[in-house]
């Protein structure tokens, strides 16, 4: 088995979507992202996890502008 040592630069390439190009001896290994998104979550709870921030942040300011402005106050009619 052949193993390839990436560097947090290069594991950061990945995750944001550009390849990384590894030599091994007198051949190139690319190295990319899937094109398919996984079906389910991790298994496995992950000290480090990878997010879409610019994805959540718009999510988040969707959420909070859909609902009127005394919404959560209540008892209000």
């Amino acid at each position: 088995m052949r193993t390839f040592i990436l560097s947090e630069a290069d594991v950061q390439s990945i995750i944001n979507g550009r390849d990384v190009i590894k030599k091994d001896g007198d051949s190139y290994i690319l190295i990319r992202q899937s094109y398919v998104k996984d079906l389910a979550a991790p298994m496995i709870k992950d000290k480090f996890e990878v997010h879409n921030a610019e994805t959540e942040e718009f999510l988040k300011s969707v959420r909070l502008d859909s609902f009127p402005p005394n919404f959560f106050q209540g008892g209000q009619a």
